[in-house]
């Protein structure tokens, strides 16, 4: 391409000296750090609320224990209340699983403004604790988290077309492309080289705050998987920004005055950033909305005063059969087994309902990761949310595993229920705690594979159409 070099440093010097160049850069520069650091301090602070509960949860447990190893060392009287394993699994004892962060956390909040990072874990069924909803700042929900992915995704853009929105079309309205072509430079040497001092300088600055944010938020940088990750979270940036210099590349090839490709590029912004994600989220949710939480209210109380009704019975024929047992002298184990059998009602009577919750739930994700691909914009938002390790994915598969824990959990204490025995100072240590298993890269890969070709597609796809355009490109 004759005359890339010249045109390239040519357009550099013009860059250096231009001082909205520099300030939209700096400008960008301060956001993103800023956004760094207030998603440093949001992760921060999820981490030490999670530590608190999970250290307020040890000091009631070896309290207990402590208890029970005193009446072991000194056997008077009945053997502690708290020695029973209906009090400890249905009443006393709790154990929270939590969603430890992840490298890059602190770049993009994602999901976790809506989805819950940890759950207490009790002997009840799963329903007890999985529909336990975080109160949150209803305006925080509705204008999101400001994070490094806000920048990428909604600022980023804007950036990049206040400074490429005449690109050609300013050198051609001056009558600068003509005067350059006839010393003998190529359209496409001068196209190229214009759009690469750009977008060189956009990716080295993108490169930079990158590093940054990641030195300002991330404790541990001789982790590999950090940089894995960040390899994977630099090159959907540079896709996504990509995506915008090849749209302002082919909005100038449309030979159209500078004021109108600024309106056109404008009105993209706000088809592929605002309009479009909000149409998926209405497409999603009327599709297949989800079913009221108060029709699931309503069964659960309604499931629970039948359950309690018929233990209730269950109880005074017992007694009647029993009257020894009444009184002073009944036995705790009686009650507890009671309320295993007044969950495992409700569970019965509650699961229809909340299968179709589920049903529901993974359906709309089906649309919202299909219909994702017509916007770059959710795309990259979907991509940097599983960098993260905040997307849906990750959120689903700590769920998972949760449940999975849960059934351990409450074997452990239901099989000393039924069985009547009570627990020594011993056992506690058997007592199961949860351990998360990491979200390996391999899996934030597959994760991002999908919005990473889509990117790539419509780079490529804009390109292409550019490259034709440019081809017959009037140079007056």
């Amino acid at each position: 391409m004759k005359g890339f070099g010249s045109v390239f440093i040519q357009e550099w010097v013009i860059l250096k000296h231009n001082s909205t160049w520099w300030a939209i850069l700096g400008l960008l520069l301060v956001l993103t750090v800023l956004a760094a650091l207030n998603g440093a301090a949001r992760t921060d602070q999820m981490a030490e609320m999670a530590s608190g509960l999970n250290r307020g949860e040890m000091q009631t447990q070896t309290a207990l224990q402590n208890t029970v190893a005193r009446w072991e060392a000194n056997p008077e009287g009945d053997p502690p209340s708290v020695a029973s394993a209906g009090a400890l699994g249905l009443s006393v004892l709790s154990h929270y699983t939590v969603l430890p962060p992840s490298p890059l956390a602190s770049l993009s909040i994602g999901q976790t403004d809506v989805q819950p990072i940890y759950y207490k874990v009790t002997a009840h069924p799963a329903l007890s604790f999985l529909n336990e909803a975080k109160i949150q700042n209803p305006l925080n929900v509705l204008a999101g988290s400001f994070d490094v992915a806000f920048v990428i995704v909604f600022l980023l853009p804007i950036f990049i077309v206040a400074l490429t929105f005449d690109l050609m079309s300013k050198e051609k309205e001056r009558g600068v492309l003509s005067l350059v072509l006839a010393h003998g430079v190529s359209k496409t040497a001068f196209i190229i080289a214009k759009g690469a001092a750009r977008a060189f300088l956009i990716f080295f600055l993108l490169l930079i705050v990158g590093l940054a944010a990641v030195v300002l938020t991330e404790p541990d940088l001789a982790s590999g998987a950090l940089w894995a990750r960040f390899g994977l979270w630099f090159l959907v940036v540079s896709l996504y920004a990509f995506f915008w210099f090849a749209s302002a590349l082919f909005v100038n090839a449309l030979n159209k005055p500078s004021v109108t490709n600024g309106v056109i590029l404008a009105n993209l912004w706000l088809v592929f950033v605002v309009v479009v994600p909000a149409l998926v989220n209405v497409i999603a949710t009327t599709l297949f909305p989800a079913p009221s939480r108060v029709e699931l209210t309503t069964e659960m109380r309604e499931a629970t005063e039948v359950a309690d009704q018929e233990s209730a019975e269950s109880r005074e024929a017992f007694f009647f059969d029993h009257p020894e047992m009444v009184g002073g002298n009944a036995n705790a184990d009686q009650f507890f087994l009671q309320v295993l059998a007044t969950d495992s009602a409700v569970e019965r009577a509650i699961e229809p309902l909340m299968q179709e919750f589920g049903a529901q739930a993974e359906k709309r994700q089906e649309v919202v990761d299909l219909l994702q691909y017509a916007s770059p914009s959710i795309m990259a938002q979907n991509a940097l949310n599983a960098i993260s390790g905040t997307g849906t994915e990750r959120f689903s598969d700590f769920s998972e595993q949760v449940l999975s824990f849960h059934e351990n959990w409450r074997g452990f204490f239901t099989n000393r229920i039924i069985k009547g025995k009570r627990m020594s100072a011993a056992e506690f240590d058997e007592i199961p705690t949860f351990e998360y298993k990491t979200w390996g890269v391999a899996s934030v890969l597959a994760a991002t594979a999908g919005p990473i070709l889509g990117l790539l597609f419509f780079v490529l796809l804009l390109s292409i159409w550019s490259s034709r355009k440019y081809a017959r490109y009037p140079v007056v």
